[in-house]
């Protein structure tokens, strides 16, 4: 085995554009990504809404694991 054992997971809800037809309310996914010691955001690619916010916050959530992070910065840039 090589590398970490741990890796950060990050439980994104799709489609919240769709808000009459949510199944499953913002409180209940952050807790279920709580059980799971995981980050947790909501996310739209039809509106466009923080597609490219997800992947920043997984690179953080990966630093923050690894102990480089600092608050706001990281070493990798999404473009």
């Amino acid at each position: 085995m090589v590398g970490k054992v741990q890796v950060p997971i990050m439980l994104v809800g799709n489609k919240n554009d769709l808000h009459m037809e949510r199944v499953i309310s913002c409180e209940e996914g952050k807790a279920l990504a709580d059980s799971w010691n995981a980050a947790f955001m909501e996310s739209s690619a039809k509106e466009n809404q923080t597609a490219v916010e997800v992947f920043r916050r997984m690179i953080l959530e990966a630093e923050k694991m690894d102990g480089g992070a600092q608050p706001g910065k990281t070493s990798c840039a999404v473009m």
